[in-house]
């Protein structure tokens, strides 16, 4: 078992100016699953996760705290705490933050993430 606190857990920065940490994963300090990964991400106002998509995994995106918008194949939707989206594989997908405050959310993803299957 692994319990941990997503209101006070230490995000990293990454290339593209998200903050994140994997919480759940296929490396033993992340609890060692086999069958998916949860993270939780945060962006910063005015910037953006950039444009990609997975040719075999599915994610789903639940957004806790801060506003923007999602661009999920073709279309924008408004993002606001409590919207839940799913992205399937080779789905391109973006998140923009467009408001005042940091977006926050978690994005499960199956089978596990691993770097290799991020395209743009």
């Amino acid at each position: 078992m692994k319990i941990l606190n997503a209101n006070t857990c230490t995000l990293k920065d990454s290339p593209s100016g998200e903050k994140f940490q994997v919480a759940i994963g296929r490396h033993e300090q992340h609890g060692s699953t086999k069958n998916h990964t949860i993270a939780i991400v945060e962006i910063a106002p005015g910037l953006s996760s950039d444009p990609h998509f997975h040719k075999e995994r599915e994610e789903s995106y639940y957004f806790i705290s801060g506003n923007g918008s999602a661009i999920v194949g073709d279309q924008e939707h408004l993002i606001v705490p409590g919207t839940l989206i799913y992205a399937s594989p080779l789905e391109k997908h973006q998140f923009i933050n467009n408001g005042p405050d940091p977006i926050r959310y978690l994005v499960i993803t199956a089978p596990c993430w691993i770097p290799q299957d991020s395209w743009k």
